[in-house]
C-alpha cells in the first residue's frame, strides 16, 4: 500500500472561512453578516451546524462596494444639509 505524506505547511484551499473569523476581521457583528447573506451579497454555507463564508463571494462584495453599488443618498438631517449646500453653490455661480 502506498502512502502519501503531506507537509504541515500546506493547507487545503477550500475557499471557505469561518463566519466568526470573518466578523472578527471585518469588525462587524454576526447579525450584519447574516443580513449580508440574506440579501445574497455574500454566500454563507452551513456545514455541520457551523456557518462558513465563501471567500470568492466576499471578494465580489468588496469589489461591488468599492464601485459604490450599495451607496444611498443621505437621509434625514444630513439630506437637508446637502440640499442646502447645493442650493448655496448654485446661487453663488
Amino acid at each position: 500500500m502506498k502512502t502519501q505524506t503531506v507537509s504541515n505547511n500546506e493547507t487545503p484551499a477550500t475557499g471557505l472561512r469561518a463566519a466568526t473569523a470573518v466578523c472578527r476581521d471585518r469588525a462587524i457583528s454576526d447579525t450584519t453578516l447574516w443580513r449580508m447573506g440574506k440579501r445574497r451579497w455574500v454566500k454563507i454555507v452551513n456545514i455541520a451546524g457551523r456557518c462558513y463564508v465563501d471567500l470568492e463571494s466576499l471578494a465580489e462584495f468588496d469589489r461591488r462596494a468599492a464601485a459604490g453599488e450599495f451607496a444611498k443618498p443621505p437621509a434625514g438631517a444630513a439630506r437637508k444639509s446637502v440640499e442646502a449646500r447645493l442650493a448655496r453653490e448654485v446661487t453663488c455661480e
